[in-house]
């Protein structure tokens, strides 16, 4: 069983109302010198909801590219539903 993955760094902030912004650096899968940057709004209102999040790619050279969103299997199935298909 493999351990399970850990960011190098982390911090959070409680804005009002439930709402949390996070940060997080981790180590590139493909190269482990490599980061990716996570920054999420989360609300807590009887369960986790993510409200916005952006993450990037941070090469050892300091090159910054944008990660496309992450589909959640429930926004795929709710997408099903609508008849939209899944996404590519």
């Amino acid at each position: 069983m493999s351990e399970k993955s850990r960011p190098r760094y982390s911090f959070s902030r409680k804005l009002g109302e439930g709402e949390f912004l996070n940060f997080a650096v981790w180590s590139g899968k493909s190269n482990p010198e490599d980061e990716v940057v996570s920054v999420q709004l989360r609300k807590f209102d009887g369960g986790w909801k993510t409200l916005a999040r952006l993450g990037l790619y941070r090469t050892k050279a300091g090159v910054y590219s944008e990660l496309p969103e992450r589909v959640t299997a429930q926004a795929t199935r709710a997408m099903s539903e609508q008849g939209q298909g899944t996404p590519s």
